[in-house]
Formats: structure tokens, sequence, C-alpha cells
């Protein structure tokens, strides 16, 4: 008897989890905006109104004019994954394009630009943490992307450009700015204000002006296999202190094309590296050290070698050795066939 109310009640306890699981699945909603009758809703922001957490909201091409408050744990998204025919652009120019106060929300496929008043970003999130901001294009703001007092989030696969700063992170920590592109700004690329333990990773900083990276009052961040062409590589405000600017070497393919992965790639506007022929040792690493000023050190720069002789050495290997190859039975055709050789010695006649 006892057993058998015992068994009935872990019955219960699963069969209750189990209905909070799929009542908790049922609730996330996909909503669509759009300009036909098709579509649940016209604007964005309409749509965010009426989201609850956990929900989707799923963008069709087209120009958005918006402002947008985002309070709510949702994920936003271009339903195309391309940000070329998504675009938001601010209706007052005067506000952020997306004003970001929930956690764990998605901003993903959009070209996001017209935030042109001081301080006033493309994306800014304010008190945030577990975002999630992918594949969109943000330009012509004063801020590209902005956090403020933000952590753990993650800035992925962006193209950040034409902003007077492309990234900044202001008392935020903890957060992973990864494979962005982060070009033609106008004051800085990436600026770190009173922000420590970041990860900058495979980031290309391109022909910004003033400073490709500019640290002020920011210590402990990790900053490697990133690609430095600027005007200005690297900056300093401030105390800046235990700066990593490169990790242990460990073999993977670095971003420009080496063998393995420890520091970053710097170069001048005019395509000159720092080092170009240091590596006895043949890894892509650089065999000395180079000093980025105020005990900041990148002990293993990047080698970004030239590509057409590694292009053409493989294919010249591989025909030559397929000619021999083919030289080779062509003989041993001719010998067998013209002057009998092979043949069984036991062959009757």
């Amino acid at each position: 008897m006892l057993n058998t109310i015992r068994t009935v009640k872990i019955c219960f306890v699963i069969g209750f989890v189990l209905l909070l699981l799929s009542s908790g699945c049922a609730a996330a909603r996909r909503i669509t905006v759009g300009s036909d009758d098709n579509k649940d809703f016209p604007s964005i922001q309409e749509a965010v109104n009426a989201a609850k957490a956990g929900d989707t909201v799923y963008v069709y091409n087209g120009l958005y004019m918006e402002n947008i408050y985002l309070d709510k744990e949702i994920s936003v998204r271009s339903i195309s994954g391309n940000p070329e025919k998504n675009v938001v652009t601010a209706k007052n120019p005067g506000d952020h394009v997306f004003h970001v106060i929930a956690n764990n929300v998605t901003i993903s496929g959009f070209s996001i630009n017209g935030a042109n008043d001081t301080l006033k970003a493309g994306i800014y999130l304010e008190n945030t943490q577990g975002i999630m901001i992918s594949n969109n294009r943000l330009s012509s703001n004063r801020l590209g992307v902005y956090l403020d007092s933000s952590t753990t989030n993650m800035l992925n696969l962006n193209n950040v450009s034409e902003n007077e700063v492309g990234i900044f992170l202001n008392d935020s920590g903890n957060n992973w700015i990864i494979n962005n592109k982060v070009e033609m700004n106008s004051l800085r690329g990436i600026l770190l204000e009173a922000s420590d333990r970041n990860q900058l990773k495979g980031n290309l900083l391109h022909f910004n002006a003033g400073y490709g990276l500019m640290l002020s009052n920011s210590s402990k961040n990790l900053i490697y296999d990133n690609y430095f062409q600027n005007s200005e590589n690297v900056g300093y405000e401030g105390t800046n202190l235990e700066n990593d600017w490169n990790m242990s070497m460990k073999r993977g393919i670095n971003i420009v094309g080496g063998p393995y992965i420890g520091g970053n790639y710097w170069t001048s506007p005019e395509s000159t590296a720092v080092c170009v022929i240091e590596d006895l040792d043949d890894n892509g690493l650089c065999d000395t050290s180079y000093d980025l000023g105020e005990g900041n050190i990148d002990y293993m720069p990047l080698i970004r070698r030239p590509q057409i002789f590694q292009g053409r050495e493989r294919p010249i290997t591989v025909t030559l050795f397929g000619l021999g190859l083919f030289i080779l039975i062509l003989t041993v055709f001719i010998v067998r066939r013209v002057m009998g050789w092979g043949k069984d010695r036991y062959e009757k006649k």
C-alpha cells in the first residue's frame, strides 16, 4: 500500500512537471511583422508590445522607421537573415534605435541606423545581461552598439561601420566581442571605458580614425586573434592594468590563416606589417614580442604570409607526381606489350 501511494505521488509530480513544460512551450509564440495583411503587425514596436517572454518576433523585408523599446525577454529577428533587406531607421534621430532594458534578448539580421544625438546608439543595452546581438549592420549612428553597466552579453558577426564610435562599453564587464567587422568609424573603432574582464577575439578593426581600440581605465581584458589596421591601432587613457594581448599558443587557424592561435595581427593602413619574416620555427607567430606601450605587450603577434606561393605549391607538386606516375605506367605497358616481359614463363606454346 505504501509503495502504491509513493508511486502515485511520483507520477503526480512527473505529470505536473510535464504539464508545466508543455504549457511553457505552448506559451512561446511566433509573431510576424510586415506591410501586408497576412502579418500580425505593421511595426516592430507593436509586435514587441504584444509579445510575452519567450516569444519571437519575425520581421519581413522592408524599411521600418521606428525607435524600439525592448523590455521583455524576447527575440527580434529578420525572417530572411539579410540585413540589407531589413532596415530599421530611427524615427526620432535624438533617441536610440533599439533600447534594451530586459535580459536574454536577441537582435539579429537588421541594418540599423539614424541615431544622431550625443551618446545615442543603434543598439543600446542598459543594465542588461544575456543579450545576443548577431548578424547586424550598424552604420550612421553616433554609437553603433553601446553597452552601459551590462554584463555577459555577446556581440557576434556584426558589421559596425561609419559611426563615430563603433562599439562602446561603459562600466561593462565579462562581455564577448567576437568576429565583428569594425571599420571606418570616425573617432574610435572599439572603446572600453571602466570596463574589465571582457574578451575581444576574431574582430577586424580596419581603417578607423583616431584609434582602432581605446582603453580607458579598463583592466584584465583578453584581446587576441584580432586584425588591427588603423591610423593608430591602440590608445590609452587613465590606468589600464593586466590586459592580455595573446593567449597561450594552441593549434588552430588564426585570423590571417596561420596554423596557430596566439596574439593579434598588427599592420598600418599602408599594410606595413609589424612582423614579416621573424618566424624561425615556422608556426605563424612572430619570434619577437610587440610592445604596445604602457606595459601592454603582445608576446605572440601573428605573421601573414603571401598566399600566392602557398596556393601554387601543392598543385605543382600534385601535377609533377601525377605526370611521373603516368610515365611509369606507360613505360610498364610498353615493356609488357612490345618486349613481351611479364608473360607467364610456364605458358604453353
